[in-house]
């Protein structure tokens, strides 16, 4: 009979001590998952909504998303043109930030965007993957030609990169992105058409953090434009050299946004030199229009007269 006791006895303080380890190991196990981050740039404004429910317009931004597939929906704002909406799947990871940038046109063709996001891989390399709307796009990461979409990179050096696609018939797209050790940066891009992104929609009045749409912009002939001067002092000008792209890049800032594409129809042209940052010229490329210009020697050349 003692026995039994033992065993009744031991029951009764094990219970509580399983019950104690189960609850112990079950708090362990049911760690919170990070909340995801998503930003959105739209060239025109646009209203955002998520799983149908309007959360706001561009330019967007929310750090306290729940991880998971979202279903994305931009309806763009113009007085001027009936412009296509952009619906999507959206797959969103706790702990990164997707990064979302739309050019509204009037129908999916003349329509471009990209959209950038981090996966966690397996191992402490920086990867990248691109893939673009139509697939066999040129893809070029910091001037050098790496293969044609969908194309993976299994290492890259850690840090900022400038990737650009190119496919003929289509405008190009310039972006700069931060791969990150043990994480493989996705670049999803769309491309426009040449023939439709000539016309681009008028933008509607935004805030600084939106898009700017691309436009060619050709100089005008012998325009006297006024010699800038900091302390009375003139900083010269820029001259924009022939080269293989057949035409010079501006941007909103240094490293940036594109805004224009001059074409250097004439090497004598000369673009009034606005400021001086390392690798960068900021010029008025066009009449009460400033921006910013690769300073390399390929490229452009300082002039002072």
């Amino acid at each position: 009979m003692w026995q039994s006791d033992i065993i009744v006895l031991m029951k009764r303080a094990f219970y509580p001590v399983l019950v104690l380890l189960c609850s112990i190991f079950l708090s362990g196990c049911s760690f919170k998952k990070a909340p995801a981050a998503l930003q959105i740039k739209t060239q025109p404004t646009a209203s955002v909504l998520i799983d149908g429910k309007l959360v706001g317009k561009t330019p967007y931004q929310a750090d306290n998303l729940k991880a998971g597939e979202i279903t994305l929906k931009l309806i763009p704002e113009s007085d001027n043109q009936s412009l296509v909406s952009w619906e999507s799947k959206i797959k969103l990871a706790g702990g990164v930030l997707t990064l979302i940038e739309r050019e509204f046109g009037t129908g999916e063709a003349d329509s471009s965007g990209q959209i950038l996001t981090l996966e966690k891989t397996k191992t402490q390399d920086a990867s990248l993957s691109v893939v673009s709307d139509p697939d066999g796009a040129l893809v070029k990461i910091d001037g050098d030609s790496k293969g044609f979409t969908p194309l993976t990179v299994d290492k890259i050096s850690e840090g900022d990169h400038e990737i650009v696609v190119t496919k003929e018939g289509y405008t190009d797209k310039t972006l700069n992105a931060k791969a990150i050790a043990g994480y493989k940066l996705i670049v999803n891009i769309k491309l426009a058409t040449v023939a439709s992104a000539s016309v681009s929609p008028t933008p509607t009045a935004t805030s600084s953090a939106s898009l700017t749409p691309t436009v060619s912009v050709t100089p005008k002939i012998g325009r006297i434009s006024p010699t800038p001067t900091i302390a009375g002092q003139s900083l010269g000008y820029i001259v924009v050299k022939e080269n293989s792209l057949g035409f010079l890049r501006v941007r909103d800032n240094p490293s940036g946004t594109e805004i224009a594409k001059i074409q250097p129809i004439d090497p004598q042209k000369k673009y009034p030199l606005l400021e001086e940052k390392p690798g960068w010229y900021k010029i008025e490329f066009d009449t009460g229009k400033e921006g910013w210009v690769s300073a390399d020697s390929r490229y452009t050349e300082k002039v002072t007269e």
